[in-house]
C-alpha cells in the first residue's frame, strides 16, 4: 500500500496557479502601443497574460513568484503586465493572440 501522494510536476502546479490568479483578479482590458525600432504595435493586457500561460515552465515559476509578490504588496498587476509587454517587444519574443 502506497500511502505517499503522487506528486505534480512543478510547471503543471505552477500553470494551474497562474491560471487561477489570472481569473481570480478578473483584470480590465487594457491596450498598449509599443513602439520598437521606429515600429509602432498594439499589445493588450490579455495577450500578455496569454504569453505567461504559454511560457515554459521556468519562466511561469518565476512570474508566478513576482505576480505573488506584487499582488500581496497590493500593486497593480496591469502595470506589471504593460512592462511585460514593453520588454517583450523590445526583446523579440512571441507575443501571439
Amino acid at each position: 500500500m502506497d500511502l505517499i501522494p503522487k506528486k505534480e510536476p512543478l510547471g503543471r502546479l505552477t500553470s494551474a496557479y497562474l491560471t487561477k490568479f489570472f481569473k481570480s483578479k478578473n483584470l480590465p482590458h487594457e491596450e498598449w502601443e509599443v513602439i520598437t525600432d521606429g515600429v509602432s504595435r498594439k499589445v493588450d493586457n490579455y495577450t500578455i497574460i496569454n504569453s505567461i500561460l504559454l511560457a515554459k515552465p521556468e519562466d511561469q515559476r518565476m512570474l508566478a513568484d513576482t505576480l505573488y509578490e506584487l499582488d500581496s504588496s497590493n500593486h497593480d498587476i496591469n502595470a506589471f503586465l504593460k512592462h511585460l509587454a514593453f520588454e517583450m517587444t523590445r526583446s523579440g519574443k512571441n507575443l501571439s493572440h
